[in-house]
């Protein structure tokens, strides 16, 4: 008999990475306002030290909860839905891929002969609206 190893995941793990969040969220406004920031300085570092030792220590558990939280998603298995009881099957139609109405092709001289007349209606609509106005 092989032995299996067992990975236990809390339950709570998504509460966990928005808590550890919210913290280096708070850890980083203390850092934020604090001797560093307001000298612009790293001189200062050690007068930082509480704020710069919670970032590092919520940084790295929100990383290795988010890490283990997304590993935990990633081999769940989604849940079958079934169809009601008594419900009817779905049955597909038969549908030629678009079923679009033949229309001959048009050469390029056409084309262009359609596009200028489209251009010159659009130019002649402008001129009657500026000459009503």
């Amino acid at each position: 008999m092989a032995k299996t190893a067992e990975i236990k995941i809390a339950d709570d793990i998504e509460y966990r990475v928005i808590g550890n969040g919210v913290g280096l969220l708070i850890s980083f406004g203390g850092l934020l306002a604090g001797e560093m920031v307001r000298q612009q300085s790293t001189d200062y570092w050690l007068e930082d030290i509480v704020p710069l030792m919670l970032c590092l220590w919520l940084g790295y558990r929100m990383f290795r909860n988010f890490l283990s939280t997304m590993l935990l998603y990633q081999d769940a298995v989604a849940p079958l839905h079934h169809a009601p009881v008594g419900a009817s099957p779905v049955q597909g139609e038969r549908v030629v891929a678009g079923q679009l109405s033949h229309k001959p092709a048009l050469s390029p001289d056409k084309v262009m002969e359609q596009v200028a007349k489209r251009i010159e209606a659009q130019k002649n609509d402008i001129i009657k609206k500026n000459a009503a106005t």
